[in-house]
């Protein structure tokens, strides 16, 4: 990457009182937002806002209140800064008909690219993403992951500055993300991009990044280091529920944890929920906890696997 980016100083965006709506629908409520450069994960539920934020950031739609700032400069009605950013999209866009290579030279002349230098790009970026095999292939064809890696080499074609993916790893199997995420790692690594990425899933973020801004009804909740996340949210109670033979011994014994706040059973006693404070240290004690009952353990899961309760709580632990 060009020196210019090596010598940034300013965050990669920065937002204060934003605020955002349609007619009755809030997007963004007093939304503040401080991102530096690197990877940063933009997480939170399904309509918290992730997707209205982005398009703000790209300069699709005008705030309401508020400003911001991306590269230090405001993105509304600025096409200098578009050139500066690349934006890979939640939805699926990509013409079935046409290849992957007559694409990428479509968008590359999008953006002024042509001859010999389009051509060199188009390489580079499908040997990125792991996408040359294909290159010459109907995308109509293409799987999902495939699908995932074509966009991500179209939204580098320019060589930006800033790289915007909305859910990248949605509706993919697990070797699929787990490829992705080490893409996305890469991009920032070894090619220079800051990344800002979405997702509903902390768990999906925190393999990429340190960096997560939690974000829930518009507003960003809490932000700053994964380790600091976790430990708000794992002053939440969450609720287990495990389900087996013999499940009254694992009752009786769970009730000598220190962190089992309560525990109850469902209505044929078949089953069992659990509130816990400390859901870590529940998780790594349980294995060794139901060796020492006479209990066969047949479905454990957690409620809180949502972020929905996680986030209800936060909102109101932080206010």
């Amino acid at each position: 990457m060009s020196a210019e980016k090596e010598e940034q100083r300013y965050p990669v965006v920065y937002a204060q009182g934003l605020s955002k709506w349609y007619k009755q629908v809030i997007g963004l409520n007093n939304f503040n937002l401080d991102i530096k450069p690197g990877i940063t994960g933009i997480v939170g539920p399904n309509g918290s806002g992730k997707s209205t934020l982005f398009k703000i950031m790209l300069g699709m739609i005008r705030v309401n209140n508020g400003d911001i700032w991306v590269m230090g400069q405001r993105p509304w009605a600025n096409p200098f800064l578009l050139e500066k950013m690349g934006f890979c999209p939640d939805y699926e866009y990509l013409p079935s008909e046409t290849t992957g290579r007559e694409f990428l030279r479509f968008v590359g002349g999008l953006h002024k690219m042509s001859g010999d230098v389009l051509e060199s790009r188009i390489g580079e970026v499908t040997a990125i993403v792991g996408m040359l095999h294909a290159l010459d292939r109907k995308m109509g064809g293409y799987s999902k992951g495939m699908k995932q890696r074509i966009k991500v080499a179209v939204s580098i074609i320019h060589n930006p500055q800033l790289v915007l993916l909305d859910e990248p790893l949605s509706g993919t199997d697990p070797l699929v993300r787990r490829d992705l995420v080490e893409l996305i790692k890469r991009l920032n690594k070894e090619h220079g991009h800051d990344i800002i990425v979405s997702s509903h899933v902390l768990h999906d973020v925190e393999k990429m990044t340190r960096d997560v801004v939690l974000i829930y009804k518009g507003r960003a909740i809490a932000s700053g280091s994964i380790t600091e996340i976790r430990g708000l949210i794992d002053k939440h109670p969450h609720n287990i529920v495990i389900e087996g033979k013999g499940i009254g011994d694992l009752a009786k014994r769970l009730l000598d944890e220190k962190y089992v706040v309560s525990v109850g059973y469902n209505k044929d006693r078949t089953g069992i929920l659990a509130q816990v404070s400390r859901p870590e240290e529940f998780f790594d004690d349980i294995a060794e906890i139901v060796a020492t009952t006479e209990c066969q353990v047949e479905k454990m899961c957690s409620l809180d696997d949502n972020l929905e309760a996680v986030f209800k709580y936060l909102v109101g632990g932080i206010g």
